[in-house]
């Protein structure tokens, strides 16, 4: 019985991974390089890697979530997957005090609600209307 709930729970976060959005972060001095700023409410993957030559890392603030990365050292690469709602979240450099964000190691990422429902198909004429 253990064994099938951590399949299941297995399962479940490779799932919960597979259907993640994925934006690619490239971390270096006073600066985010981001695949992309903009996507739909739900599960985001960031994949974060400093290209820097000091240590970086990566926090989202916004909507009821406030969470990183941990410190990376030059070179190395971190995931981190977070439920996002509808909304604007900060993204920023949380190291030395926040001078690394003041110095330029922020930005903003913009989350849409869902798809907007399809317009209704015509209603069809009855015959001899």
């Amino acid at each position: 019985m253990r064994r099938l709930c951590t399949a299941l729970a297995l399962l479940a976060i490779t799932a919960t991974a597979a259907s993640a959005q994925g934006i690619t972060v490239s971390l270096t001095e006073w600066k985010f390089e981001m695949s992309k700023d903009t996507v739909k409410a739900g599960s985001v993957t960031f994949r974060v890697t400093n290209n820097g030559s000091m240590a970086h890392s990566f926090f989202v603030k916004g909507a009821g979530v406030a969470k990183g990365t941990r410190d990376l050292a030059k070179g190395e690469s971190a995931t981190l997957t977070l439920p996002l709602k509808a909304g604007t979240y900060d993204v920023y450099c949380p190291m030395a005090e926040g001078s690394h964000q003041v110095a330029g190691m922020a930005h903003k990422i913009v989350v849409t609600a869902g798809e907007a429902a399809a317009p209704a198909a015509p209603a069809k004429k009855k015959p001899g209307a």
